[in-house]
């Protein structure tokens, strides 16, 4: 770079040189020189103008995966938030009145949703988003379709579905989207145990309303069985 025509050095805004030569050129980071990093741009100084023009770094990609776990609004705007090792030039938010996520991007950022399937989660169409803010067009799916989450126990025979089932609990979740699934406090409901010898093994299982295992993605789930 030192031996582009005019150009200066490398500055943090707030080392900028107090005054600038005839076309000069240089590089910019948007954060102060103690600071971890954010966002590049470029400057030139044409004398025959009376401004310094500046320059967004174009065609600079960021490919982001969002590793796998159960994430509210506010974690996935945090983990995006990391890559850039700073302030975000990418915000997602809830319009809560319809269900729909909202994207919010800096001037001069895009979104490209045409690969994978975070946009049918999320509720946009697969396409690239320009503009500063922008709703997606489609209800958001953050729970993938699960209406209804359904607590399974082969210790029992309860009364749902005419008893024939072992469903322990049934719930449905009620959260907006963008959070988390939240199950209020739940009254005890005591069934009968089905077995009349030992109890050497107990099988407790989460389905959805079509009877579909419902994939937790590995994480942690405690079950708390009180028999009387």
């Amino acid at each position: 770079m030192k031996k582009e025509k005019g150009f200066r050095d490398v500055f943090t805004i707030d080392t900028l040189p107090k005054k600038m030569r005839k076309f000069e050129n240089g590089i910019v980071n948007l954060d102060i020189s103690t600071g971890s990093g954010t966002h590049w741009v470029c400057y030139y100084n044409d004398p025959q103008s009376d401004f310094v023009e500046y320059f967004d770094p174009f065609g600079v990609e960021h490919s982001i995966t969002i590793p796998n776990g159960n994430y509210m609004i506010s974690e996935l705007n945090e983990e995006i938030e990391d890559h850039f090792n700073g302030k975000s030039p990418i915000i997602f938010d809830v319009y809560q009145a319809r269900s729909r996520f909202i994207i919010k991007l800096d001037k001069g950022f895009t979104i490209d949703f045409e690969g994978g399937n975070l946009h049918e989660i999320l509720g946009f169409e697969s396409k690239v988003y320009d503009q500063p803010k922008q709703r997606g067009k489609y209800i958001a799916d953050i729970s993938k379709g699960i209406d209804d989450i359904f607590i399974h126990c082969d210790l029992i025979t309860s009364l749902y579905n005419e008893g024939t089932s072992d469903i322990l609990y049934l719930f449905s979740p009620l959260n907006p989207p963008g959070s988390m699934i939240v199950i209020n406090e739940i009254n005890p409901l005591f069934e009968e145990v089905n077995r009349n010898d030992y109890i050497d093994s107990v099988r407790m299982y989460i389905t959805d309303q079509d009877d579909n295992i419902i994939d937790l993605n590995h994480q942690r789930v405690i079950y708390k069985l009180v028999l009387d």
